[in-house]
Formats: structure tokens, sequence, C-alpha cells
């Protein structure tokens, strides 16, 4: 017969048991739970759930000993394991509560980053296309301002084509040392385009200096020193990068201060217009002008050189350019730009320069410059030279006077050139097949050997004319010709005849 067990046991054995239910509970909750959490917390949470299950057994064991009546005061450790499993339960679910906001925390979190990422994405993708439009703009500005600057040459190429070739010259030649010497993008932009309108200033040069078929004398010299200035006020009211500035007020000092406008010396000269100098003088020495023949590029280097000695062009410039020459073709070629018309243009000035003002007569040297041009046709056909000088005009004038003087060998040009312009034939480029020229108190005439052109027929009635001012006037000349082959260079031919009517030394 079972015996009788009493109320406080039975209440313990139900809190003993209620508790290991919950805390059983708990172990199983807690073992499920444990792959929900972050890796991290996984490790001690496991620990956590051994302590539990060490405390399970602990029930087992005090219930066992509450079954076979150990003295120990029931209820108290009875309620204390029901609480002890209550609370593990109630851990439990605050637990669980706590990792599914943690989770639904962490997928906000994830998808608010991945929105993040695609706003980030978009962002950067708008950051590149504003970057690539304003290299855009960038480069369309320089586009731009290059057009711009060509535009301004061309306005004065249409005054002078040496000046637009050389220009196109030193913007080459500049570019190229200064891809030698690794300036950047930027500045060999800038350096191009400081070439291309660094002689601009000389827009406002007069036709008689600028055209100007000689060398300068010192009145020239000064006015054609302004052009520098007057390019530089130009330009920087209009452009803002003060190195294009620079470079074509600069472009003529030198570093030993004897440059001009201002006479800068090295510590005042950036290295843009250092650069620009030695191109231009370089430029300017192998250039074929009408008053000089170019010099080779071996000439012009020691030319260089010995400016280098004198401390006016910069040592390490010219060292790159000798070095790039060897490396680079550099083309000197002349661009055309004013569709044909230029030509007729350069005829008239050159006509216009070499008339003398109060007559119809040209100075001598115009049909140089027609040579020089390639304009006559020389090169397929003889001509002849005839040379008609007045040993005696000084008596003459000091018998009837200077100004009677004067006005009898301007009647007597004047017969003598309708009779050459009634032989000569239309040319394209120049008065005609035949012209007559003036030399001091000389005449020259050029006529080139046509078919139907008759050497005896003009000296015949170049011949009467003379005869009647001798008559008329008793003004004494002499009258010399000599015809010569297709090719042959005018200046060659004229001082073969010079020389060869020149009084002879006892």
């Amino acid at each position: 017969m079972f015996e009788t067990i009493s109320s406080p046991k039975i209440i313990s054995f139900l809190l003993i048991g209620s508790g290991a239910t919950f805390l059983f509970i708990a172990i199983i909750a807690g073992i499920r739970l444990k792959s929900k959490l972050p890796e991290p917390l996984q490790y001690r949470w496991l620990l956590l759930i051994w302590l539990m299950v060490f405390f399970f057994c602990g029930h087992l064991l005090i219930a066992w000993l509450l079954w076979h009546d150990f003295a120990f005061p029931h209820i108290l450790i009875a309620s204390s394991i029901f609480f002890g499993g209550t609370f593990s339960l109630f851990l439990i679910a605050l637990t669980r509560a706590s990792a599914k906001a943690f989770w639904e925390s962490k997928s906000k979190l994830t998808r608010a980053s991945a929105t993040l990422k695609i706003k980030d994405s978009m962002l950067s993708r708008e950051i590149t296309a504003h970057s690539k439009t304003e290299a855009e703009l960038e480069r369309s500005n320089t586009l731009f301002l290059k057009d711009l600057f060509e535009m301004m040459i061309e306005v004065l190429a249409n005054r002078d084509q040496y000046t637009f070739d050389h220009a196109l010259h030193v913007a080459s030649i500049s570019k190229i040392i200064g891809k030698e010497m690794n300036l950047g993008e930027d500045e060999l932009d800038i350096l191009e385009l400081g070439c291309l309108v660094h002689d601009i200033g000389k827009t406002a040069i007069p036709d008689d200096i600028l055209l100007k078929p000689d060398r300068f004398d010192n009145q020239d010299r000064k006015i054609m020193d302004y052009h520098p200035l007057i390019g530089a006020k130009l330009i920087t009211r209009h452009i803002q990068d003060d190195r294009i500035t620079d470079i074509i007020l600069k472009h003529h000092e030198r570093l030993d201060g004897s440059g001009y406008p201002f006479g800068l010396k090295s510590e005042d000269i950036g290295i843009l217009p250092r650069i620009v100098g030695v191109a231009d003088t370089y430029d300017a020495l192998v250039s074929k002008r009408p008053y000089k023949a170019p010099f080779s590029h071996e000439k012009a280097m020691d030319v260089l050189r010995d400016e280098v000695k004198d401390g006016k062009l910069d040592k390490d410039v010219v060292r790159v350019f000798s070095k790039a020459f060897k490396n680079h073709k550099l083309l000197h070629s002349s661009l055309p730009i004013t569709a044909g018309f230029m030509k007729d243009i350069e005829l008239f000035r050159s006509r216009a320069y070499f008339r003398e003002p109060l007559s119809d007569f040209y100075n001598y040297r115009y049909l140089l410059s027609l040579d020089d041009a390639g304009f006559l046709a020389k090169e397929d056909l003889a001509y002849d030279l005839i040379l008609i000088r007045f040993p005696d005009f000084n008596s003459l004038q000091l018998d009837i006077g200077y100004a009677v003087a004067d006005q009898v060998a301007d009647e007597l040009g004047h017969n003598l050139l309708e009779i050459v312009a009634a032989i000569s034939h239309k040319r394209k480029y120049y008065d005609g097949s035949a012209m007559f020229f003036k030399k001091g108190l000389d005449y020259l005439v050029y006529s080139e050997c046509e078919e139907q052109y008759s050497r005896s027929e003009l000296l015949d009635r170049v011949t009467r004319i003379l005869d009647q001012a001798e008559t008329d006037w008793h003004l004494v000349y002499t009258i010399s010709s000599r015809q010569f082959s297709p090719g042959t260079p005018v200046v060659q031919a004229i001082c073969r005849l010079f020389s060869e009517t020149l009084p002879k030394s006892s």
C-alpha cells in the first residue's frame, strides 16, 4: 500500500516538473534559435544551451532526492526550480523576438544598402557624365579658340602671306620642342594657340613697312618693334589666359635684356616665350625673303648656338630643338587660304610699292620681285635686257637747270615706255612680255623673246627716240643689250649687263 504523499511534496513535484518542462522547452527552442542568430553569437548561445541542459539535469536530480524524502525545504527549492525554468523559457522567447527584430533590421539594412548602391551607381554615372560634359565643353572651347585664332591669322594672311606661313611654322616647331620638354597637354595647346597669333600685332603695321621688300632702316625697325605691344593689347582684352599674352608680348625678349619691347631679363621670361623665341628666330633664318637667301639648317643652328653663348636664347631649349630636329620632319610649306586671289593682291601691292609716286615708272627691283615670285615666263623663253644710260646727265642739269632736265628725262622715259608697251603682250601676273623700268638715272627694258617679237625692231625704235632727245637737248646716251637663255636668274643677268657697261679704268 502506497504511503500517503503530503500536500507540500505534491506541490514541490508540480513546481519541479513545470520548471523542468519549461527548461526542456527552452533547451529545444534554444537549439532551434541558434541557427537564426548572427554567426558571432552562435558559439556563446550554444554555451548557454549547455548551461540550461546542466540545470535541467539538476532539476531531475532534485526531483529524485525529493522522491526519496531527502531532508531539505521542498517548497523553496521547488519554487526556485520552477522560476528558473520559467525564466529560461522567458529568456528564449525574448531572445527569439530580439533575433527576429535583428533579422528584420538586417533585412531592411540590406535592402537600404542595395538601394544605396543603386543610387551610388546612378550618382557615379551622373558624375561621370558631368565630367565628360565638362571635358567635352573644355575641348569645344579649345577648338573654338583655335578656330578663332586661325581666323585671326587668316586676316593677317590677307595682308602678308609670309607672316601667315611663319606663324604656322613657329607653331609646329614650338610644339615639337614642348613635347620633347615634357610639357603637359594644356601647356602644349596654349603654346600652339599663342604661336598662331604671336605676330597678330602686325595687322597695325603700315604696308610700307610690313611689305617692304628690303631691309628695315632705323625708323622701320622702331615701328615694327611695336607689334608685340599691339598684339598683346588686342588679345588680353578678350582672352583671359595670361600665358597666351606672355607669348605675344615676350617672344622677342632676350635673356640678357637686349630684346624688345621692354628689355626683360631671364627671370621675367617664362618657358613658353623662351620656346617661341627660339622657334621664331630659327624660322626667320631658314625662310626666304626678298632681301636675303634662306639659311641652311646647319647655319641657322650655328646662329642659335651663338645666341646662346651671348646669353640671348635659352640653352636648354636650343639643345632640345637640336635633338628634336633629328627625330621630326619640320614642314615649311605654305598653306593656301585665300582661294587663289592672294596672288593678285600681292602683285598689286608689289606694283604699288615699286611704282614711283610722281610718274608711271617702276623701279627695276620690281622685276627682281616678279622673278623671285616665279611669275615671269623666262623659264621657258629667252629674254632680252636693254640698258640705257646717260653718262653726261649731270652736265645737262647744270646747263638747263635741274627741274628742266628732270622733265626732259621724264618725257623721254614716257616716250620709251609707250614703245615698250606697244610691243608687249598680256601676261597673267605682270604687266606684259615687255616692261620698262627705271634705275636711278638709267632705264632698263625687259623683253621676252616670243615668236612674234623682233629685237632689232625694238632697238631701232628706241634708238630713234634717243637720237631725237640727243638732237633736241644734247642728251648723250649709251645703249647696251644682251639676250639671256631661258631660266637665267634676272638678278644674275642684270649684274652681268651692268658690269659690262661700266667705264673701263685706265
